[in-house]
């Protein structure tokens, strides 16, 4: 008798389908909302729903695994979730944006460092340098950004716009530091957990 195929779920071929699909669905969803509060967030829903398409329209070129690609569109999704005004709030007693920051860092340095193990032969030392410093000029782009933004645009919510979440004048540190720590547990999660393999190997 055959044995049912028992693959895991986060490895199969179509999973970033199911991802793509459902993640934009809800954001749909999102986009409707803040288009109907007239919220700045329209236009960060609209962006992420372009950085969901493109993560799936390049997910072999990035070697992108599923598991990977749902906890970008998560994180996505957490940000975009300030259109119900969760920057101002404090989970845990940590400001929001500050969630948003280090989260961040652990999910472009889970999927830099696999990339970079998929694509190069280098040392693991040499992979996670790396990885840090792609993730804080990634993260550092991002500040001059929203930057430009809230130049051009004034005040108000979302990435474009100066407003919640963006008032301390240690922001852009405190951002920049939050992306470092996430990209700090996110290495070295990787790091043990490629360590972990190889040793049951």
């Amino acid at each position: 008798m055959q044995q049912p195929n028992r693959t895991n779920f986060w490895t199969r071929r179509n999973t970033h389908t199911y991802i793509f699909a459902i993640a934009t669905l809800v954001f749909i969803c999102l986009e409707i909302l803040a288009i109907k509060k007239s919220s700045h967030y329209r236009y960060d829903i609209a962006m992420c729903l372009l950085l969901l398409y493109l993560g799936y329209r390049w997910k072999s070129e990035l070697v992108l695994q599923s598991g990977h690609y749902a906890l970008a569109a998560v994180f996505l999704l957490i940000h975009c979730l300030g259109v119900f005004g969760l920057y101002t709030s404090y989970p845990l007693g940590v400001e929001y944006d500050y969630w948003i920051h280090g989260f961040f860092g652990v999910v472009a340095a889970l999927i830099s460092m696999h990339y970079f193990r998929s694509s190069t032969s280098y040392p693991e030392t040499i992979l996670i340098t790396t990885t840090i410093v792609l993730v804080m000029g990634i993260a550092a782009f991002h500040e001059l950004y929203e930057f430009a933004g809230a130049v051009l645009l004034g005040e108000g919510e979302g990435v474009l716009f100066i407003g919640a979440g963006d008032l301390d004048q240690w922001d852009t540190h405190k951002d920049i530091l939050n992306n470092l720590l996430g990209a700090i547990l996110g290495t070295g999660y990787s790091f043990v957990k490629q360590k972990s393999k190889f040793q049951m190997e």
